[in-house]
């Protein structure tokens, strides 16, 4: 989702101002103790009890005060039992009620998995193939090459790799409005930037459009393809693994115990996000996202992983060929220099709604899950028959601690030395201290600059936007999400940008310029770092028109 399963660090724990403290020389370095793994092939791990389990739990615990996350939930898996499940903190920062194995959160784009597991449980059944093309199962596809869009196969969409590029910040400005018809007609509009298959590009509205076919292939209607997909997950998926409160419907999750999401600002404090905007954004693109899930259901899912397609009551729920499709490393992942070098080894390929990887010479799948206010994580090693899943319920430093977590129970397992707390500190320390100095230089937007930028805007990609005064302040509106701004100067001597500075906008590597356009006005240009490997975004605005035709601004 808004940082998806490949979580760029830096990005999350500097509140989206990583790539303005990069423009300053200013970004954190990888620790100095992210040495290399040794080579585990054929090493069985040792069990997750005793002092290796108190050790663990300790971890957890300290990590969440670390980081000021309030409550997380874990789940481990080895050998085909649960040998670890417990919950940390409380669900609603200031609050008593703690999170336990039950508690609900939302795992993000951890929910690919469960799209692309359906997917298979539908190849078993003969009612699609891998290869079937797209707009055999959704008549109305198109993409901006016709041509592609007749080849364009179910995997495809799975892939991160379908030509399609990444464009969050367009679901994330504009989420109340999307269904699966806008979604096909708003990717119909999108340029293809890369042959299908040939490179990396992580793209929520591919996967959400993969789900559906899917579903329609299952027999959803054209018109139920949304419901059609719940249901069909619901019927392959969870029921057969015993996963009865695992839900996309936020009314389900309410009955029941279940945290509520945070983000952390340029306050370093986490603050509550409304449930009902952390629901809407996901549901945009359901089957990229929107499954609310716990530590003990997960587990189910991670046993069924791991006893290759089968549910831990020694059920079917998918063939081992199918199941392994998934898994099957794809298109090559870039590394990403701001990341530990064991993180980059664990995310090389991209198979089917997993990240393919490496740690000791094991395979490693896994998935981390960010949302407008949670994080997790989803990894196992199937030669070691070991899992984790680790849910938060925040979306910064939550990220991070589901990273670490991960790693601390591999160092225990296989007798490594304690690696993961000194990276985990490390990297903390540096990317909060790369924020301090990014807030210092933060100034409140002057008054000719409040000015200038004052108006209601459109972009054709991000809809309808509203720059206005609201007292000292200057917002951002864009509907769905609003930001307070503040003026930063990116170089020494250099022009004023402007960044959000509230949740969720401060998740996204984002900041406004005002330029002259074509007509000489003086109009907002949003740029977004999309890939920190790839060049930014740009997305200019132009005045929305009054019936009288002039410009609207809306009153002070």
């Amino acid at each position: 989702m808004v940082r998806s399963l490949l979580l760029a660090l830096a990005l999350l724990l500097t509140a989206g101002l990583a790539p303005l403290a990069r423009a300053q020389d200013a970004t954190p370095a990888a620790s100095p103790v992210a040495e290399a793994i040794p080579d585990l092939t054929g090493v069985a791990p040792q069990w997750l009890e005793g002092e290796r389990k108190d050790a663990f739990a300790a971890f957890m615990a300290d990590a969440l005060a670390t980081c000021a996350v309030p409550g997380a939930s874990v789940a481990v898996v080895q050998n085909g039992e649960v040998v670890f499940l417990e919950g940390f903190g409380v669900r609603h920062v200031g609050r008593s009620a703690p999170v336990t194995p039950d508690t609900l959160m939302d795992i993000g784009s951890v929910t690919k998995s469960f799209t692309a597991t359906y997917a298979a449980t539908l190849v078993d059944a003969g009612l699609v193939s891998w290869d079937t093309p797209v707009i055999d199962l959704l008549p109305d596809f198109t993409l901006s090459d016709p041509e592609v869009a007749r080849r364009l196969t179910l995997a495809d969409l799975y892939s991160a790799a379908s030509g399609l590029p990444r464009r969050d910040l367009e679901l994330v400005l504009d989420f109340n409005s999307f269904t699966p018809r806008r979604l096909l007609a708003e990717v119909a509009t999108l340029p293809l930037t890369a042959p299908v298959g040939e490179r990396y590009q992580y793209s929520n509205q591919a996967f959400a459009i993969g789900g559906y076919a899917a579903a329609a292939a299952d027999g959803a209607a054209p018109d139920g393809l949304l419901q059609g997909y719940e249901l069909g997950v619901r019927a392959r998926v969870l029921d057969p693994l015993g996963m009865e409160r695992s839900t996309f419907d936020l009314v389900e999750v309410l009955r029941g115990d279940y945290a509520t999401p945070h983000a952390t600002g340029i306050s370093g404090t986490p603050e509550p996000v409304s449930l009902l905007r952390e629901g809407n954004f996901v549901k945009a693109v359901a089957p990229a996202g929107a499954l609310w899930s716990s530590a003990r259901e997960m587990a189910a899912y991670l046993q069924m992983q791991l006893g290759h397609g089968l549910a831990p009551d020694g059920d079917r729920v998918v063939s081992v060929e199918n199941l392994e499709r998934t898994w099957a490393p794809g298109v090559a992942i870039p590394p990403n220099p701001e990341l530990p070098p064991v993180l980059n080894a664990s995310m090389q390929h991209y198979g089917l709604g997993w990240a393919i990887g490496d740690y000791g010479g094991l395979t490693l799948i896994s998935h981390s899950g960010g949302t407008f206010g949670f994080s997790t994580e989803v990894a196992f090693l199937p030669e070691a028959d070991l899992g984790i899943a680790v849910l938060t319920n925040e979306s910064t430093c939550g990220g991070l601690i589901a990273y670490a977590a991960q790693y601390r129970l591999f160092e225990l397992v296989f007798d490594q030395e304690p690696r993961a707390a000194d990276e985990f500190t490390a990297f903390l320390n540096a990317a909060m201290a790369q924020r301090e100095a990014v807030v210092a230089k933060l100034q409140p937007v002057d008054e000719s600059a409040a000015a200038a930028m004052a108006g209601r805007y459109t972009n054709l990609d991000l809809g309808e936007i509203a720059i206005r005064r609201e007292g000292r302040e200057v917002i951002l509106d864009a509907g769905e999400v609003q930001s307070r701004l503040r003026a930063l100067q990116l170089v020494p001597g250099g022009p004023l940008v402007y960044v959000p500075i509230d949740p969720p906008l401060t998740g996204a590597p984002m900041w406004l310029t005002v330029q002259p356009n074509a007509a000489g006005q003086m109009t907002p240009v949003i740029t977004l770092v999309n890939e920190p490997t790839e060049p930014p975004l740009l997305y200019p605005f132009t005045p929305v028109a009054t019936a009288a035709g002039a410009a609207a601004t809306p009153a002070a």
